[in-house]
């Protein structure tokens, strides 16, 4: 079976041959983004301000209050992230070959998370502290490539 029919098999089932490594630090993963998800979904800043630490803006009186407009894309960011995980629920539940393309998904949405803090930079005057998702992202990433690796060996390798 070549590395590219691991990734993306011809045929989806629970006949998952990775490493049980894998399989095992994808659900600690799915726990994680569990969380993360209900909480920028739910919470009623997004967690936004409770959790990454941005700050709350100021407005003037007559004025919207800009940070509901901040709140409701952490909000859809949260449906969009809870949208990902119920997709990755199905997939261990009953797809479990297609744990390498998961982990592939992973290891291009840190990634891309990052870009977005690069294209849309906020300097330590937005933050209160720094916040998790800019203290994690690389060593998400770093471990994401290991799982994924992981992810494809034979259990017997």
């Amino acid at each position: 079976m070549t590395l590219i029919e691991k990734v993306f098999p011809k045929q989806a089932n629970n006949n998952y041959q990775g490493s049980v490594i894998a399989q095992y630090g994808f659900y600690l993963l799915m726990a994680i983004y569990t969380f993360r998800g209900f909480m920028h979904f739910l919470a009623d800043d997004g967690g936004i301000n409770s959790i990454a630490s941005i700050i709350i803006f100021p407005f003037m009186e007559g004025a919207p209050d800009p940070n509901n407009v901040i709140y409701l894309f952490a909000s859809l960011w949260g449906s969009a992230q809870l949208v990902t995980l119920f997709i990755f629920y199905i997939c261990i539940w009953r797809y479990r070959n297609l744990l390498p393309l998961l982990w592939l998904t992973v290891v291009i949405e840190v990634p891309m998370r990052m870009i977005s803090g690069t294209l849309h930079p906020l300097d330590s005057t937005f933050y209160e502290h720094v916040p998790p998702g800019a203290t994690g992202s690389l060593p998400l990433l770093a471990v994401a490539i290991i799982m994924l690796v992981l992810s494809v060996r034979h259990k017997s390798q």
